[in-house]
């Protein structure tokens, strides 16, 4: 009786606790590996993938799990729905399986498995297939781009490319014309009927460094211009007919605009990573309308929900070490970019937010799919400043590396409490140099390189982190003691 009583209290426990952590949270469905496909909806099911190799199917009431299908690779593509059948792909795999019951329709796998896992740390997302006539068409990790039939994955189309880089974007059709980009920078336009690549578009001339310039967005289309995002503080937008670049926006302090695009009438939503921005542009002119400074990285797509804008973000530090980062969805107004709303759930927010009869459903990076209430989140009425929007700035870190000791400058905007922690990369804390209250305005502190016990940390990469409360900014550093030299 004791123990039953036990569990009971610990079930109580656990309800209470999830919903004080989030109180907006309906329902949270647990795989085993990060979720960084963009789910899809069709009725009342909702199907995304797992880096678990799992693809799944769920109730979108009840959060009850209704199929799965177990391949042998991590998903992280976007799955399509068309009729009754959900295509996805897996690694460099394709599968068909009927969307009531996961009945395995047909699968086909490439012999050349190169490239079928992430290609670096930040390779969050493997575009959406695209369907012309009877076929649908996906692009692979090893540089292939092919059509398959929708009936019995019959190959039907093997498209030569002259380049054998990764296709990660998403894959969009019009009028024949298939539009993707790869991992070398282009963006390409494809005349299935005629078999012919009718232009290619370099969205650079020098690679800056290894992890610059790739396509890994979805690409759209608004009249005749082409969007779309990539690892590059230049958003190019580009006529799609000629490939000529059409308008441009530059981020002249950096940081990749890495989000899928959202077009809404003639307006541009769009996100980025370590710019930390969301946009909202004139679509056919580039005039920038507005940009809101959020926290930590976007590499999804924003949802336009009423008068709203909603959208994700995550740590992209985070994938220095195991720790799972943290994840926000925030709310705007759509109008002007004001904020209207955020709040943390679970890890990384890498998928982009679909949302049905007021919830809104997203995967995160600690396995979970969360389904959120949306309509009493837009409705609360947050206390944005004990939140700590906007609370922190990290001015400057130097020297960098250090051996010795480091020098911290920082900027808080009003009076609060605050920690300033060195942490490892599995987000363990090293030593705490701060913690209390500040005032408004800048300040100075530093590291003498030593743990919490006095014993001098060792060379390596740390975090420095300032946290007030739900806000927090956090920089990598690295500590490098040269050899001693000998005369």
């Amino acid at each position: 009786m004791k123990t039953l009583i036990g569990l009971i209290l610990t079930i109580v426990t656990s309800l209470f606790v999830n919903a004080q952590e989030n109180p907006f949270v309906k329902w949270s469905f647990e795989t085993q590996g990060k979720i960084l496909s963009h789910p899809v909806i069709d009725e009342d099911i909702i199907y995304f993938g797992s880096n678990d190799s799992v693809f799944y199917a769920v109730d979108i009431k009840t959060g009850k799990q209704i199929w799965t299908v177990r391949t042998n690779s991590s998903i992280q593509s976007k799955a399509l729905v068309n009729n009754d059948i959900v295509y996805f792909k897996s690694g460099n795999g394709v599968f068909a399986v009927h969307k009531d019951n996961g009945h395995e329709l047909w699968n086909v796998s490439s012999k050349n498995n190169q490239r079928s896992e992430q290609i670096d740390p930040w390779d969050y997302h493997s575009g959406a297939p695209a369907i012309y006539d009877s076929m649908i068409f996906f692009g692979f990790g090893n540089g292939k781009l092919r059509g398959f039939d929708l009936k019995t994955g019959e190959l039907k189309r093997d498209i030569i490319r002259k380049d054998t880089a990764a296709i990660k974007s998403g894959l969009i059709i019009e009028n024949s014309i298939l539009y993707y980009g790869d991992w070398q920078g282009k963006v390409y336009a494809y005349n299935i009927d005629m078999g012919e690549e009718l232009w290619v578009h370099s969205t650079y001339e020098k690679q800056l460094y290894n992890t610059f310039g790739q396509i890994n967005t979805q690409l759209c289309i608004n009249d005749n211009l082409l969007f779309f995002g990539g690892r590059n503080p230049e958003l190019q937008v580009l006529d799609k007919n000629t490939g000529e670049k059409k308008w441009s926006y530059i981020e002249k302090d950096g940081g990749w605009i890495s989000g899928d695009p959202l077009l809404l009438n003639d307006t541009l939503f769009i996100g980025g990573s370590d710019n930390h921005e969301m946009f909202a542009f004139n679509a056919k002119t580039g005039q920038k309308y507005w940009s809101f400074l959020f926290l930590n990285n976007n590499f999804s797509k924003p949802l336009a929900y009423k008068n709203y804008l909603l959208f994700t973000t995550g740590d992209a530090y985070s994938v220095y070490g195991t720790s799972l980062g943290r994840g926000y969805l925030y709310a705007l107004n759509r109008a002007n970019g004001r904020i209207i709303n955020f709040t943390k759930v679970g890890g990384d927010l890498y998928s982009s937010l679909l949302v049905k009869n007021g919830v809104v459903y997203m995967g995160s990076a600690d396995g979970k799919l969360y389904s959120i209430d949306l309509d009493v989140f837009l409705n609360e009425n947050p206390n944005l400043k004990t939140k700590g929007y906007n609370s922190i700035e990290i001015l400057e870190v130097i020297p960098s590396p250090f051996s010795d000791s480091l020098n911290i400058s920082y900027e808080i905007n009003y009076n609060t409490n605050i920690s300033i922690q060195i942490k490892d990369l599995n987000e363990n804390e090293v030593v705490k140099l701060y913690s209390g209250k500040v005032n408004k305005g800048e300040h100075h502190i530093k590291w003498d390189g030593k743990d919490n016990n006095g014993n001098n940390a060792q060379n390596s990469y740390y975090f420095l982190e300032i946290n007030s409360g739900e806000y927090y900014k956090k920089t990598i550093i690295q500590k490098q003691i040269p050899d001693a030299k000998t005369n």
